[in-house]
């Protein structure tokens, strides 16, 4: 009786690791044009499964008046970790700016930082 139980318990850890071995890394993508103004856009997505990570980016160009603007976020499901980043740039004025802030769920705070250049 006890050896059958010890055969059912190693066929069900067998099971869950071969059940884990075929995870996979999540990636998704989109990008889009308009031919009217010219501005082209794209975006990411990805997950990892094994370390909980997440991130998603993304970014715009417009050629007309030359701005660009970018963003990344990221989530850590394991430790509840959150970051995000931004980013612009204007070159008929010269002017750049970008922010980036991070949240600790553990002690409940954020901190940031920014820049701006002329």
């Amino acid at each position: 009786m006890i050896s059958r139980m010890k055969k059912f318990a190693g066929l069900a850890v067998l099971a869950g690791l071969m059940h884990a071995g075929s995870l996979h890394a999540q990636v998704h993508g989109a990008q889009g044009y308009n031919p009217y103004t010219g501005t082209s856009a794209r975006g990411a997505t990805g997950y990892n499964p094994y370390t909980g990570v997440g991130r998603s980016g993304g970014e715009a160009y417009n050629p007309y008046t030359g701005n660009y603007r970018s963003g990344q976020n990221y989530n850590n499901t394991r430790t509840g970790t959150q970051a995000q980043g931004r980013s612009a740039y204007n070159p008929y004025t010269g002017a750049s700016a970008s922010v980036q802030k991070a949240y600790n769920p553990y002690t409940g705070r954020s901190a940031y930082h920014y820049s701006y250049r002329r």
